[in-house]
């Protein structure tokens, strides 16, 4: 009789130990390499970048070119009294008409005369009469006291400047504009931002979900856009836009290996499974294999097949990130504090995001391998934010933005943990903004 082993496993582990079988030379060269799977982050962060300092630039580029513009010139003067006289001139060569300032005291020079008599007569006055006088009347020039000083008003005062009234081709007609108008207000903004920032969890008094989170790490999170804001006074404006957050963790001490598909080849869109906090991570790649030390990895493979710890598999990672990604709709309150060249404001609003991306992957660098996506992430979310910064007028059209920003959200980013998972985050909000 024969000693029989427990397990035909061991027996053929026994004994080709020491066997090694290699597949033909033309074989191996045609062996397909790993998917690998580039990063996506590094490219909507490029694009997102470079649409920021685009409409920078443009900003930039319109402020530029409406302070070098020549304002409007005027073709029609309307001087001292009851008629309008129209003037034609050569509004390409003509100068600016200069606007008086306020009201202002100009001493002109006196030279006292002697003053003539005067004898008085009796007039006698018909009933046509003061129609006439009044019709032919020609005002006299003021009677001043010596060294008293004449006041002047500035809708007195008429400054025609131009370097040509005759012989042009353009015959532009324009009413003088009240000189005691108001400039035109500016009420309205649109500008662009960039918002990084770092999240973090609460576990509660779920003791799996501490355990959970004790494994990962949350990612830096951003969120870029662009946005048009009201100023309903000179201290409270209203904001809104469209904007693209990434939100994402790190879960550790997960062991990745390739090359599963050579010994197994199944027909469920999935081999294995990772328990987070945000859900659960099915392995879509079915030619990777998970292994943890922290019941967190769930299988579909059968008990009674072969261990896959056995075969020899290259070790590709030993983490998993996830990256979700959300389009925002945000709705912001903004109220200055102190409305100065360099202001303090404070905010305040929400915004409703949209579930545009849902991934995993594990490796290091740029080059990525894709594990799968996330189960159980609610595909819409309810974010708060508040913020206190600083508001710096470049100019009168542009205007830099940089505050503190602390958000929170509001539902459970998880349909998987309940309203257990909340991440809130903190960060900075930087941008510019043009008037308009």
């Amino acid at each position: 009789m024969f000693e029989r082993e427990p397990n035909i496993d061991v027996v053929f582990r026994n004994g080709l130990k020491n066997l090694e079988v290699l597949p033909p030379a033309d074989v191996w060269d045609n062996i397909p390499p790993m998917p690998v799977k580039r990063s996506r982050l590094r490219i909507i962060s490029g694009i997102a970048a470079g649409v920021a300092a685009l409409v920078s630039l443009a900003l930039l580029a319109r402020w530029y070119v409406n302070n070098n513009t020549a304002q409007e010139l005027l073709s029609e003067v309307t001087v001292t009294g009851s008629n309008n006289h129209d003037v034609s001139f050569d509004i390409a060569k003509a100068e600016p008409v200069i606007r008086p300032a306020e009201a202002r005291i100009v001493n002109l020079p006196f030279t006292p005369t002697p003053a003539e008599s005067v004898t008085p007569a009796d007039i006698q006055i018909t009933e046509d009469m003061p129609s006439e006088l009044i019709a032919s009347v020609d005002l006299p020039e003021r009677d001043v006291l010596p060294d008293k000083p004449v006041q002047l008003f500035s809708d007195e005062i008429t400054i025609i400047k131009a370097g040509r009234f005759e012989g042009t081709a353009e015959n532009l007609k324009t009413t003088l504009p009240d000189l005691k108008g108001s400039k035109t207000e500016q009420r309205f903004l649109l500008g662009a931002s960039l918002s990084p920032a770092m999240g973090f969890s609460r576990s509660g008094e779920n003791v799996r979900m501490a355990e959970l989170i004790d494994y990962e790490k949350s990612q830096p999170a951003y969120t870029t856009g662009l946005s048009v804001a009201y100023m309903i006074s000179d201290r409270l404006s209203i904001q809104s836009g469209i904007g693209l957050s990434s939100i994402g963790q790190t879960i550790s001490d997960v062991a990745v290996y390739a090359g599963l598909s050579d010994y197994y080849s199944v027909k469920s869109p999935y081999l294995y499974s990772v328990e987070t906090a945000a859900g659960l991570i099915l392995a879509g790649n079915t030619d990777l294999y998970l292994a943890d030390n922290n019941a967190r990895v769930g299988t579909v493979i059968p008990g009674n097949m072969a261990d896959p710890s056995k075969y020899m598999l290259t070790r590709v990672g030993s983490d998993i990130r996830q990256v979700f990604r959300y389009l925002e709709l945000p709705v912001m309150i903004r109220y200055k504090l102190i409305d100065r060249k360099v202001g303090l404001n404070v905010s305040g609003g929400v915004a409703y995001g949209f579930l545009v991306d849902n991934q995993a992957y594990t490796g290091k660098g740029s080059d990525l391998i894709h594990v799968g996506h996330t189960e159980g992430v609610s595909n819409f979310n309810l974010s708060s934010q508040l913020g206190l910064g600083m508001e710096y007028n470049i100019s009168r059209q542009v205007i830099f933005n940089l505050e503190p920003v602390f958000r929170y959200y509001v539902t459970p980013l998880s349909e998987f943990s309940g309203s257990l998972y909340k991440p809130y985050s903190v960060g900075f909000s930087s941008g510019f903004f043009f008037k308009f």
